[in-house]
């Protein structure tokens, strides 16, 4: 299971089984652990809902006690192509 997480205010920010567009972090280990990554997906408060995990985390870095999970539709890419 590839594991996410992301930095949010409240959990109003995800809202449930709607697309949204949103900074999410790596966990899968290895050499591009920790890397951002801005992903259109669905998300749901079940844990076992989509393939991957996605560990909630509020301002400071407090995580917030219930796994949620994560279908990623697309990755986005946020560098207009013409300076790749």
């Amino acid at each position: 299971m590839i594991k996410y997480d992301i930095f949010v205010e409240s959990l109003q920010e995800l809202p449930e089984g709607e697309e949204i567009t949103v900074p999410v972090r790596d966990l899968t280990p290895g050499i591009h652990k920790y890397s951002y990554k801005y992903v259109r997906a669905l998300v749901s408060a079940d844990a076992d809902r989509y393939p991957e995990g996605l560990l909630i985390r509020f301002g400071r870095g407090q995580e917030y006690g219930k796994p949620y999970s994560m279908k990623v539709l697309e990755f986005v890419e946020r560098i207009p192509a013409k300076y790749l």
